[in-house]
C-alpha cells in the first residue's frame, strides 16, 4: 500500500483534540461520577458500587506489596487474585496522599483513557499510513459492540444490550480498571511488534516489563500477550535469532515466580466444561434468553447429553455466541487479504481465536461465567483488524458513507449505558448517616469489626440510592476506615477460594443471640474489636450488651457502633 501524506492542517488537529476529549468524557463516563459526595452521600454508578469497593478497600489496606491482608477476611493474606493495580495506586497514594476514592474514580481514569486513547491513535496511524486508521481505533476502542442492541431494539425499542452475548464491550472498558491497565500493555506490545527494524533495548525493557506484570495485572491478558509475543519470537527462531526466545523464557520464568506468590492454588483454575458459555446464554433472562432452546438444552443435557441435535444447538449456540459479540468487527476478522499485509497480523488472528475458544470449552471455578474475560481481549483486538479492513477501502463516497455508518451503529449501541451513567440518583450510595458513623470508626484504633450477615431481602421495597449494606455484599466499611471485617464481599471471597461460608454461619448464629457464652468466645477467639449495625440491621437483632461486655460508643438513630470489653 502507498503511504499517504500525514500533514495535518490546523483545523484537523482541533478536530483531533475535539475527538479525544469527545473519547476520553465517554470512556471515564461510567467511572468518573463514582465516589463523589452529593446531596444522599457518595454515589455509586455500574459496578463502583461492588467492584470499585473491592478495590478502594485494598488501596486503603496495602501496605507490604509482597504480603497483602485481605480487608474483608481478617487475619488472612490476599491469596489468588491479580493485584499489581491496587499496589500501583496504593503506592502513588503513599506518596502523594491524595484520596483513593479520587485516584480509583477520577485521576487514573482520565490518565489512563488518555494513554489508551493516544496509543491506540499512534498504532491507527502506523498500520494504516492514514490519520484515519487512527481517528478510527480511537473511537472502536471506545465505542465498538455487540449486535446486542438489535435484539434490545427489537424487543423494547432500546439501544441496550451490551453484554447479551455474556462480554463486557468497548463502552465499559474502564468499569474493570485492571483490565484497561493490561489493555494499555497489549496495545503497547502491538505498537512495539509493528516495527520493521530490530527491536531496541527499550523495546525489550517495555516487552519485558509487559510480560511480567500481566499475569499480576489481568491473569486473563496473558493469554493473548503470550501468543503474540511467542509468535514473533519462533519467527525469529527460524530465522536463526535467539536472542527473542531466550529473552521471553527468561521473562516468563520471572513472572511465573512473580504470578505464583499471590496465586499459590492456580491448578484447578479452569474446569472442562464445554458450551456452558452457551446454556447460560440461552438461559439467563438477562442474555439471549430463549425458552424453547433453554428447554430443550435442559431436557436433552439430561437425557441425551451426546444426540446429534444437542450438538447441533451447541454448534449454533456458539455462532451466535461469536457473531453476536463480535458484531461489526467481523467485517475485519472475515476479510483474510491483511494477513498477507504483515505477519504480526496472523499472530493477531491467532490470539484472537484462543480468546474466543476457552470460554466456548472451560469454566472458570467458582464463578463459572468468569471465564468469559478471556474474550475481552480477543474483541479488543479484533478492534485493529476492523480498522485495517476500513483503512484500505478505496476512496469512494460509498466507502465514506460505510465508514461513517459503523462507526454510527457502534456508537448507537450505546445509547443506553450512556444514559445510565448519566443519570440520577446514582443505583448506590453510601448514605450521609454512615459517612459520619465510618468517620468516627475511623479514628477508633485499629482492629477487626463484626457486620451483620449480608441479606439482599433489606433491598427489597428501597428506591435508589440502594446503601451499600443492602446494595451488595461488599467490603466497604473497610474502604473507608483502616480497620478489616470479619467477613465481607462474599463474592470476591469466593471467587479466590476461601471458606467464606462457614464464617457466615459463625454469624449469623452470634446475631441469633441463642448461645450467650458462645458469643461472647466467638467475639474473643476471632478477635472482634467493633460491631456495627446500621439502617434496617438495627433492628434484626438485639445484642445481649452486659454478658457480651459490649460497650456503645456511637449511635445517632440509624448507625451503631460496638465495642468489645477484653
Amino acid at each position: 500500500m502507498a503511504k499517504k501524506t500525514n500533514s495535518i492542517s490546523l483545523s484537523k488537529k482541533i478536530g483531533l483534540i475535539a475527538l479525544f476529549l469527545i473519547c476520553i468524557f465517554f470512556q471515564t463516563l461510567p467511572s468518573i461520577r463514582s465516589g463523589l459526595l452529593y446531596s444522599y452521600g457518595y454515589g455509586f454508578w455500574g459496578p463502583g458500587g461492588h467492584d470499585g469497593i473491592w478495590h478502594l478497600s485494598l488501596i486503603n489496606h496495602i501496605q507490604d506489596p509482597f504480603q497483602i491482608n485481605i480487608p474483608g477476611f481478617s487475619g488472612e493474606l490476599l491469596k489468588n487474585y491479580h493485584p499489581f493495580f491496587d499496589i500501583f495506586l496504593a503506592i502513588i497514594f503513599r506518596i502523594t496522599h491524595l484520596s483513593p476514592s479520587i485516584l480509583l474514580f477520577q485521576i487514573f481514569p482520565v490518565f489512563l483513557s488518555l494513554s489508551l486513547l493516544l496509543v491506540s491513535y499512534f498504532l491507527g496511524k502506523k498500520i494504516t499510513h492514514r490519520i484515519l486508521g487512527g481517528v478510527l481505533l480511537m473511537i472502536f476502542n471506545t465505542f465498538a459492540t455487540s449486535f446486542g442492541w438489535i435484539v434490545t431494539l427489537i424487543q423494547s425499542g432500546r439501544f441496550a444490550g451490551e453484554s447479551m452475548f455474556w462480554s463486557m464491550q468497548s463502552f465499559s472498558t474502564l468499569l474493570n480498571p485492571p483490565f484497561a491497565l493490561s489493555l494499555l500493555y497489549l496495545l503497547v506490545l502491538i505498537l512495539i511488534l509493528t516495527k520493521d527494524t530490530k527491536l531496541s533495548s527499550v523495546d525489550y525493557f517495555l516487552i519485558f516489563l509487559i510480560i511480567i506484570l500481566s499475569p499480576i495485572t489481568k491473569a486473563y491478558s496473558l493469554v493473548s500477550i503470550y501468543t503474540i509475543f511467542g509468535l514473533y519470537t519462533l519467527r525469529k527462531l527460524l530465522t536463526k535469532d535467539y536472542t527473542p526466545i531466550v529473552f521471553f523464557l527468561t521473562s516468563i520464568v520471572i513472572a511465573f515466580l512473580l504470578f505464583t506468590h499471590y496465586n499459590p492454588a492456580t491448578s484447578g483454575l479452569l474446569k472442562f466444561q464445554p458450551f456452558w458459555i452457551i446454556s447460560g446464554m440461552f438461559q439467563s433472562t438477562d442474555r439471549f434468553f430463549i425458552p424453547k432452546i433453554s428447554s430443550a438444552i435442559f431436557n436433552l443435557s439430561h437425557s441425551s447429553p451426546y444426540s446429534i441435535k444437542l450438538i447441533i444447538i451447541y454448534l449454533l449456540g456458539s455462532i451466535i455466541f461469536i457473531v453476536g459479540n463480535f458484531g461489526l468487527r467481523l467485517l475485519g476478522l472475515l476479510d483474510l487479504r491483511q494477513l498477507h499485509q504483515k505477519k504480526l497480523y496472523f499472530d493477531l488472528l491467532i490470539a484472537v481465536a484462543i480468546s474466543t475458544l476457552i470460554p466456548l470449552i472451560f469454566i472458570q471455578q467458582g464463578t463459572g461465567w468468569n471465564i468469559v474475560q478471556f474474550l475481552y481481549y480477543g474483541l479488543f483486538i479484533s478492534n485493529i483488524f476492523l480498522v485495517l479492513y476500513l483503512s484500505a477501502l478505496k476512496s469512494s463516497p460509498k466507502s465514506k458513507i460505510l465508514i461513517v455508518t459503523i462507526v454510527i451503529l457502534n456508537i448507537i449501541g450505546n445509547i443506553d449505558n450512556i444514559k445510565s451513567y448519566l443519570g440520577n440518583p446514582a443505583p448506590a450510595s453510601l448514605p450521609l448517616s454512615e459517612i459520619n458513623a465510618l468517620r468516627f470508626l475511623n479514628q477508633q484504633p485499629a482492629g477487626v469489626v463484626l457486620t451483620y450477615p449480608f441479606d439482599s431481602e433489606f433491598r427489597k421495597n428501597m428506591s435508589t440510592p440502594i446503601p451499600l449494606y443492602a446494595y451488595e455484599t461488599t467490603s466497604y466499611l473497610s474502604a473507608y476506615t483502616h480497620h478489616s471485617t470479619y467477613l465481607s464481599d462474599e463474592m470476591n471471597l469466593q471467587n479466590s477460594g476461601y471458606p467464606w461460608s462457614l464464617r457466615k454461619d459463625n454469624e449469623i448464629r452470634f446475631f441469633d443471640q441463642k448461645a450467650i457464652f458462645e458469643d461472647r468466645g466467638f467475639l474473643l477467639n476471632n478477635g472482634i474489636d467493633y460491631i456495627y449495625l446500621t439502617g434496617l440491621q438495627v433492628n434484626k437483632t438485639s445484642l445481649n450488651t452486659d454478658n457480651l461486655f459490649l460497650k456503645n460508643i456511637y449511635n445517632d438513630g440509624q448507625t451503631t457502633i460496638y465495642q468489645v470489653i477484653k
